[in-house]
């Protein structure tokens, strides 16, 4: 029997960037689950919960973007083979439209407001730790000292 070693793989990513697979991976996995309720407003949700755990707004944008926009997109396409979802959309784009052959608009514009709430949320949430990430980061309250080596809540007071 030869020994054989296995070779440790180490993956060097930057924090930044494992915290937006992280928070896109939840944003996902929060839009599936959502996406089976049938209130669909509530898909800002899982862009904000995204969002929140970026340092960027970029960042928290993006995963919003892409967790609904894939997840969606997934949905969309798995109902148009089971359920001939297709047959809808054209009929409601020819009511719009006053023609068939449009149901691909229709898809196309929910797929673009799912990404606007995704984009929504993301923001937000990546907003709100832009917001609140020096009070997490302080801890407590600090005394600051000042010039004359006297604390600010002593020169308040004077």
């Amino acid at each position: 029997m030869n020994n054989l070693k296995l070779k440790e793989i180490k993956i060097n990513i930057k924090p930044d960037t494992r915290n937006f697979l992280i928070s896109f991976i939840i944003t996902a996995i929060i839009t599936f689950i959502l996406t089976y309720i049938p209130v669909w407003q509530l898909i800002i949700i899982p862009g904000i919960i995204g969002g929140l755990f970026n340092k960027t707004m970029r960042r928290g944008i993006y995963s919003g973007v892409l967790g609904v926009l894939i997840v969606w997109l997934f949905y969309m396409i798995y109902k148009m083979s089971a359920n001939n979802a297709y047959t809808n959309l054209d009929q409601f784009a020819g009511l719009i439209f006053g023609g068939l052959g449009y149901g691909w608009v229709v898809f196309i514009l929910i797929l673009l407001l799912g990404v606007l709430f995704g984009a929504l949320g993301g923001a937000i949430g990546s907003g709100v730790m832009i917001l609140l990430r020096p009070r997490f980061e302080r801890g407590s309250v600090k005394m600051v000292e000042s010039k004359n080596s006297t604390s600010t809540r002593e020169n308040i007071k004077k």
